[in-house]
């Protein structure tokens, strides 16, 4: 079949032209284990061969040259498989590279002897590209969920050690546990809508479950977005700061008031994030410091400075709490899949 049998052809012969041509696969006719005898118009435009320019090994030519050995290795297993199968990088008359799934199946004569091979070549270049993101996809999501069952081992361990009993621990555990869901919600959607500091504070302040709370807290700095590494340990701090806040701090006091501002800054050349929390409650005496250091403590005193380079200041002052975290948006070749 070539091109210039369109005017002489049969109408089935134009039928089956006309199929061909329409197929979005290229199609080749071979003999001999690879040695070309014809390529179909697709061929002919994508690569920018002619018929005769593929013919015997010269489609071998438009073949990646990474490729070509496994071409080659290809058909000269094909008789003994009953068919070619190669997926080759074919290179474009742009000079692009692009995968085909290359298939071929022999044609055999009355007495079961081949006469040819006819076969296609598939774009599969789409294909490729989304099963290398789904296996990247695929290894973030086992590296966050190894992360996230550490963080729950953790949060377990804590809370264990330092519950007064088993109801306590069951309360304080349900509780952080519902801080981590919500912040793997803030996650599920960063990609579209990235996490603000704005965002995680309102998340967990609103938690409290009180609107007359709501009066008594001020939020005020900008819409800082803040990394998806740095989201899930500092809210978690968040958590444990308005969960003392409403049981022994401002938000326990009808006087009481919770202030949060932050601001960007830059230092060393490199954009830093500074919060402070505030508490107000004129009634309250200062609390003392705990002997034993609790749960919150540990994750801002040592979590935050040790997981995301925060520097940090938990003071308990006259009338109330004060927590002062500078923490640094970037970090020098940080990946975000951590």
């Amino acid at each position: 079949m070539t091109d210039g049998d369109a005017g002489s052809a049969t109408p089935a012969e134009s039928w089956l032209l006309t199929l061909v041509e329409g197929m979005p696969q290229m199609i080749w006719r071979a003999i001999d284990a690879g040695s070309w005898t014809w390529a179909s118009p697709q061929w002919q435009r994508y690569t920018g061969q002619t018929c005769q320019d593929s013919e015997d090994w010269g489609w071998l030519d438009v073949v990646h040259p990474e490729d070509r050995g496994v071409a080659r290795c290809s058909w000269q297993q094909a008789h003994a498989q009953g068919e070619f199968h190669a997926d080759l990088r074919l290179r474009s008359g742009s000079g692009d590279y692009k995968w085909f799934q290359t298939r071929g199946k022999p044609v055999f004569d009355p007495n079961g002897q081949v006469i040819e091979w006819i076969g296609t070549s598939t774009d599969v270049d789409d294909l490729r590209r989304l099963q290398a993101e789904q296996k990247v996809l695929v290894a973030e999501l086992q590296h966050r969920t190894r992360n996230l069952i550490a963080v729950v081992h953790s949060i377990c361990a804590q809370t264990l050690q330092r519950a007064s009993s088993l109801d306590d621990f069951r309360d304080r555990f349900e509780d952080r546990l519902s801080a981590l869901s919500r912040v793997q919600g803030l996650l599920s959607t960063s990609e579209h809508d990235p996490i603000t500091i704005r965002r995680l504070l309102e998340i967990e302040l609103s938690a409290l479950g009180d609107g007359e709370i709501g009066s008594k807290i001020v939020l005020d700095g900008p819409d800082t977005i803040i990394r998806n590494s740095t989201a899930q340990t500092l809210a978690l701090a968040v958590h444990e700061l308005s969960t003392n806040a409403l049981k022994y701090g401002a938000l326990s006091s009808s006087a009481g008031r919770l202030d949060v501002t932050w601001h960007e800054e830059e230092r060393d050349g490199a954009p830093w994030l500074s919060l402070l929390w505030r508490e107000t409650a004129p009634s309250r005496p200062p609390a003392a410091p705990q002997q034993k250091r609790g749960y919150g403590r540990i994750l801002i005193e040592q979590a935050l400075p040790l997981q995301l380079g925060a520097r940090t200041d938990l003071s308990f002052k006259e009338g109330g709490l004060s927590c002062l975290i500078d923490l640094p948006l970037k970090l020098a070749h940080e990946s975000d899949l951590s």
